[in-house]
């Protein structure tokens, strides 16, 4: 998920200079200055945030077109796969992550200017969207691993403290 995260927010930084000329409708105009002020002080925010990624590289070399063609195959297949996911939210949330991941490659692979780009609403929601879950889901890894750092670990529960079943106690009763 970091790799994926670390695209979305390089592609929403890049595109930096089309936030900042988008129209932002949201049927109030006075919102609708909010909603961009804030998308651009939170997008500004992100450039200070280091990436070890150079996407420049990424589909570099002689045997470049044949690797972005297989790279273009399998994310349309996943998008797909997604078709045939029978729960409705999963489906959905995987259908935002996926379109919000395309439009992410869309501005990193656009070699023009970001702000010339043609995007469609919907792309733009999806990548935002897209970048909160993941970096929600980032966020809750993270807890849950400071959770389970054992160099605190106190040891199992006492007896007393089993009251609560939950995915802890379980865990430190070797049950998993």
């Amino acid at each position: 998920k970091q790799w994926y995260q670390r695209r979305v927010r390089g592609a929403i930084t890049k595109a930096l200079p089309l936030w900042k000329s988008w129209d932002f409708y949201t049927g109030n105009p006075e919102e609708d200055t909010k909603t961009k002020e804030d998308v651009v002080d939170i997008v500004e925010s992100l450039l200070s945030c280091p990436d070890t990624f150079d996407e420049a590289q990424l589909f570099k070399g002689p045997a470049a077109g044949e690797i972005l063609n297989d790279f273009l195959v399998h994310f349309r297949n996943i998008s797909q796969i997604m078709d045939c996911v029978t729960c409705d939210k999963c489906r959905l949330w995987g259908k935002i992550q996926i379109r919000g991941l395309g439009t992410a490659l869309k501005i990193l692979f656009s070699g023009g200017k970001p702000e010339n780009l043609a995007l469609e609403r919907g792309e733009v929601v999806t990548l935002f969207n897209a970048f909160n879950q993941l970096s929600h889901s980032l966020h809750y890894v993270k807890q849950f691993k400071d959770q389970m750092d054992y160099s605190e670990y106190p040891g199992p529960p006492e007896e007393s403290d089993r009251k609560q079943d939950n995915i802890f106690s379980t865990f430190s009763r070797g049950e998993l």
